[in-house]
């Protein structure tokens, strides 16, 4: 299920003057998505899978460079560094 332009800047829209106002609107609002994402298998199935190709990718970036920490530093940004795993 893909949302639209207009979807998302509504939802944003909505988020920002409700949600920010009141604290158990966010919480209420955050348990609905939470359950909702939870039940859907596709979503479940589709995060697995990510975080499988990032361990994956973390994996073969370490055996190319033999895992010195240096060559990681040069070769790969910090931002990208980062959702690899790579903290240092």
């Amino acid at each position: 299920m893909k949302i639209t332009k207009k979807e998302a800047v509504l939802f944003k829209e909505s988020y920002n003057r409700h949600l920010s106002e009141s604290n158990l609107l966010a919480k209420l609002f955050t348990r609905a998505v939470k359950k909702g994402i939870s039940k859907d298998k596709n979503i479940t199935q589709a995060i697995k899978r990510a975080d499988t190709a990032i361990d994956t990718a973390k994996a073969n970036i370490e055996k190319k460079l033999n895992g010195d920490r240096e060559e990681i530093k040069k070769a790969i940004p910090l931002s990208v560094r980062k959702y690899l795993g790579f903290d240092y």
